[in-house]
This record gives C-alpha cells, structure tokens and sequence, in this order.
C-alpha cells in the first residue's frame, strides 16, 4: 500500500533522521503501535540506532541515536526504561539508551582482549544481561564466551556490571536466546574463528564444528548440545529463535563451495535431534547459502528466514518443515513479527510488510526517502 507524503511530512521527517541528537516525534495514531528499534548506517558509514513506528502505510520516525560504531541487534528492557544496543563483531561497544527518547544513558567498553558478537538478552526478571565474546586471542575451543552481566538502575541511571565469564562451549557465538521456562539460554555457535587483526577472515574455515547449545543461564552449566553432520559442518549456525512451546528455529550461512547444496534452516527441540530443511529443488539455489535473520510469526508455527544474498524472504511451517511462501524483496534482513505477519526492513532503505495470508508486500512510504542503510535486525520497544 502507497499513499501520499507531502512535502512538509518529508521534510518533517527527514530533520529528525538527519539531526545529530536523539529528538522525539510526535505521529498522531503511530503513537499507539509498537516502537520497532534498528541500527541503520548512512553511505557516508555513520552508523545510528533508531526507533520508529508504523500505523500500517507509513513510517514514522521517533529518534535517532548516533553509535560510535556499527550496530547489529537491540535487546529491550521496558520495565526499567533502556535498551542495549550491541556492536557488530568486531565491534566493542554496549550502548545504554533511553527506550521512551533514544537519549544516551551510557557507553560501556568490552576488555582488551575481547570484542562482542552484535546480540545480547535480559533474564526475564530484567535483573541479568547476557552477551555472546570472542576471546580472540584464545586458540582453543573455550574461545566463545557467555557473559553474565548484573543489571541495576533504571532510565537514566541503568548501567550493566560484568560477573561471570562462562564458555558458550564452542567457537563464534553468535545470536543467543532465553527459553520460555527462563533459565536456560540457546547459543548459536557459529564455529567461525576470528581475530580482530584479520577484520572478518574466517581462519578455521576447514575445522568448522558449528553447534546449538543450551547453557543454564544461572551458572553456565552445558545442559545440552546438537552439531551437524560432517558434510554440513561449514553452515555457521548464526541466528535463533523461539516458540512458546520451546521450538527453536535456526538460520545458518554456508562457508564452502558455491556449488553444494546445503540446509539453511532447521529446527529443535530440546532431547530430539536437529530437522535441517531445504527448500524445493528450483528455488534452494536461489537463497545463495545465506539466512540472515530468523523469526517466528506470532501464531508460534510460521517463521520467517530473510535471505539478503539472493533477494528472498521466505517463510516456512515449523509443524511440517515446509516452505509456505518465497517472495522477491531486494536486500532484505531485518524481519520481526507483526499482526498481518511480518515487517521487514532492507539494506535498500525500504521498510516493509507481508501480509502471512494473501502473501502480499506493501511498502512503507517515508523510510526510504530518508536514505539510511539498515542493518541486519529489527527489535520490538517491548519485552518478548
């Protein structure tokens, strides 16, 4: 759905993004729908995180925080008032926010030795932050780390402590998630060993040992692990996601030969051994072995697994491992749910939505007029 932005409404909306500081807009009937967060980068790589909102045709800015690095994912803490904006690997940077303005609580630096993997998550009871580390200059397989991190204070006043520093039992963590009974966390590693003097070269590419592991959030106890068969052992599994009833789904992205067919997604349960899925013969080649996000649909059956590399977005049934859409989006990867089904946002600069049901696109107007970039991962203002 297209509808009309005057000149005033573009100009209105392009001194918000545009400004250095974090302001708020008002938007009229957007105010009431959820506040979606994202990290976004100019074509001049000056990044920002910024908080907008949608009331089904177009896009409404709310602020805009500038971030002294890339961003990647956001984790939310709405009853104390703040969210954590986490750098990009190799990036070092927390960055404390504001969740009503986008004002700017606080910076907090990784160790010397460490940089982070772009996620984190709060403990239900908002009390604990977990971050997935490299400890890069580890050659081991204790290289991936969990930190626990205790979380005080609330709005402006809110600051993390680092405690405890618990392997995550593999190397690469990546994406990480808290299972709906509360003390256990999913891990993504993605077996992908690198070090910050080598930016993003993957140095193990022929020992990769990619895993799912569950860990107890409360004392870094390894509670369960699944890897994947040898022939599949270069699909980094990156990026997670979870049902109500305790499915994860994964999104993985594959470092060998351009040729090989390989599994993209999959999912788990916990005790069973990992459902790897493939899309049909004719279109599996077309997702260029890259998932780049991964997210359930909010009936907690249909998930969406974005595919930036080859132009697609595709959804799939959990239940029964098969394909239910596949759909042309240009650049496509940040994806969160919505009512009708999904919005999702591009590295085109678009903001869009696919209605699950008739298998629709509409685009958003306003957002990609305002020519920001936007990362990888979209995030809900409000806890999950």
């Amino acid at each position: 759905m297209k509808t009309h932005v005057d000149r005033r409404q573009f100009l209105a909306l392009s001194a918000l993004l545009l400004s250095p500081a974090a302001r708020v807009l008002a938007v009229g009937d957007a105010a009431a729908t959820p506040l979606l967060l994202t990290a976004a980068s100019t074509r001049a790589d000056e990044h920002f995180l910024v908080g907008f909102r949608h009331d089904g045709a177009a896009f409404h800015p709310v602020f805009k925080l500038p971030l002294p690095e890339r961003g990647h994912h956001v984790a939310v803490q709405a009853e104390r008032g703040f969210f954590v904006s986490i750098a990009r690997r190799p990036g070092t940077t927390l960055v404390l926010a504001e969740l009503a303005t986008g004002k700017l609580i606080r910076e907090i630096r990784a160790p010397a030795d460490r940089h982070f993997y772009g996620h984190g998550v709060f403990s239900a009871d908002g009390e604990w932050f977990y971050t997935t580390e490299n400890a890069f200059e580890d050659s081991s397989d204790a290289s991936g780390r969990l930190v626990a991190w205790r979380v005080s204070g609330a709005g402006s006043d809110a600051t993390l402590e680092r405690v405890h520093d618990w392997p995550s039992y593999g190397v690469g963590p990546h994406e990480l998630l808290l299972m709906p009974e509360g003390n256990t966390l999913a891990i993504a590693n993605g077996g992908i060993r690198t070090h910050p003097s080598h930016d993003r070269d993957i140095l193990n590419l022929d020992t990769m040992q990619p895993s799912l592991t569950y860990i107890d959030r409360r004392d870094g106890k390894l509670l369960e692990q699944q890897g994947l068969p040898a022939e599949f052992h270069q699909c980094s599994i990156r990026h997670l996601d979870v049902s109500a009833n305790g499915t994860v789904v994964l999104g993985m992205q594959f470092e060998g030969e351009a040729f090989m067919t390989v599994p993209l997604v999959a999912t788990h349960k916990r005790g069973e051994n990992l459902q790897l899925l493939l899309a049909p013969p004719e279109l599996q080649p077309q997702l260029n072995q890259y998932v780049g996000a991964i997210r359930f649909a909010a009936d907690g059956r249909h998930f969406a697994a974005t595919c930036p590399r080859g132009n697609q977005f595709t959804v799939w049934d959990s239940e029964t491992g098969t394909l239910v859409h596949a759909l042309r989006a240009r650049d496509n990867c940040g994806v969160i749910a919505s009512d009708k089904g999904f919005v999702y946002s591009t590295g085109m600069g678009t903001v869009a939505e696919l209605d699950l049901q008739s298998g629709s696109i509409s685009e958003f107007d306003g957002a990609e007029q305002l020519d920001l970039l936007w990362d990888n991962h979209l995030c809900s203002g409000v806890p999950a």
